[in-house]
């Protein structure tokens, strides 16, 4: 090839390389066509440690509602990674439909996404028993370690509650705090022990069977504060139907001897939560008493989300 031709070669394929340049690019697919993912308005999930830095914690946080001239009313919900969003859907329809009233959600939760994390929230959610005393589950199993509510209570109250308020704004006389099965438990022990901690409780299913029913050795404590003058907050209890015995609620669970002995002797959710009703009632005037509620045709899981409907209209009715 000539040294003129291999010039004017060298002009066509550069020519050609800057019109390829200039080509426009392949336009991007719409993001409207594209899967994304599911964003709650108004929500937020954090990562939070304990003032020792021992034990993390996935927080849950969204406002439903414009923001009052006092703040937000606040639930705190335990187990958050089972319950939040069902909190939260039902203060959305509630508040849309029925109270017209704006709240916060708080959750409690852990990291990862597994609806129950059982090691640490059997710890958390459990008050310490007596030296010697080994709590066993209801078929007579070992637990995991227990012992940890003050310090979880601790942790809510003196880290969590304080870097919510800084936050959002928050009416800090409209404040539940809400629990399910252990966090029931949990509910109790605050409502028990820390009164003045939160203005409602609700402590739906909760385990009174722990430890041979300790959490019944904690009224003493409560009544102790009535005796001085002290007005304990509200309380609703809220148990399912088929929690102590057998019922068309559990067709798909087996009937086996030892799990007949758990419900009907051992953890007797029902006798145990109108045994601990009957007793708080005994010590305060009974128009502001403890309320229980028996929810039918459910059982220990299918029954949060009949609660939690509840734990709306008792933090934000009259």
């Amino acid at each position: 090839m000539t040294t003129r031709a291999l010039v004017t070669f060298s002009r066509v394929l550069l020519g050609a390389m800057a019109a390829v340049a200039c080509w426009p690019a392949p336009a991007a697919e719409p993001a409207a066509d594209r899967p994304q993912p599911w964003v709650v308005a108004n929500s937020q999930d954090r990562l939070m440690r304990s003032a020792d830095g021992q034990h993390e914690y996935r927080i849950f946080a969204a406002t439903v509602g414009p923001v009052p001239a006092a703040g937000y009313p606040a639930i705190y919900i335990l187990d958050a990674n089972s319950s939040f969003g069902t909190l939260l859907d039902e203060a959305r329809r509630q508040q849309d439909a029925t109270y017209k009233a704006s709240v916060l959600v708080v959750g409690v939760g852990y990291p990862g996404e597994v609806p129950w994390h059982d090691l640490q929230r059997t710890f958390d959610l459990t008050p310490k028993v007596a030296p010697g005393v080994v709590p066993r589950g209801p078929g007579g199993q070992p637990l995991p370690p227990t012992g940890g509510a003050d310090h979880f209570l601790d942790f809510i109250l003196n880290t969590l509650r304080p870097a919510i308020e800084r936050d959002f704004k928050v009416d800090r006389t409209r404040q539940t705090l809400a629990g399910h099965s252990f966090g029931g438990l949990f509910t109790l022990h605050t409502y028990l022990t820390r009164n003045d901690s939160f203005q409602r409780y609700v402590a739906m299913s909760p385990s009174i069977w722990f430890a041979d029913g300790h959490i019944l050795g904690e009224i003493p404590q409560l009544e102790h504060r009535v005796r001085s003058g002290h007005e304990p907050a509200p309380l609703l209890i809220t148990v399912g139907g088929c929690e102590q015995t057998f019922g068309e609620c559990d067709p798909a669970m087996p009937r086996t001897p030892v799990r007949q002995q758990w419900l009907e002797t051992q953890t007797r959710m029902i006798d145990r939560a109108r045994d601990l009703q009957a007793r708080v009632n005994g010590i305060r005037d009974p128009a502001l008493g403890v309320e229980l509620q028996v929810i039918e045709g459910e059982h220990h899981i299918s029954v949060i989300a009949p609660s939690v409907s509840r734990v709306v209209r008792f933090a934000l009715g009259n």
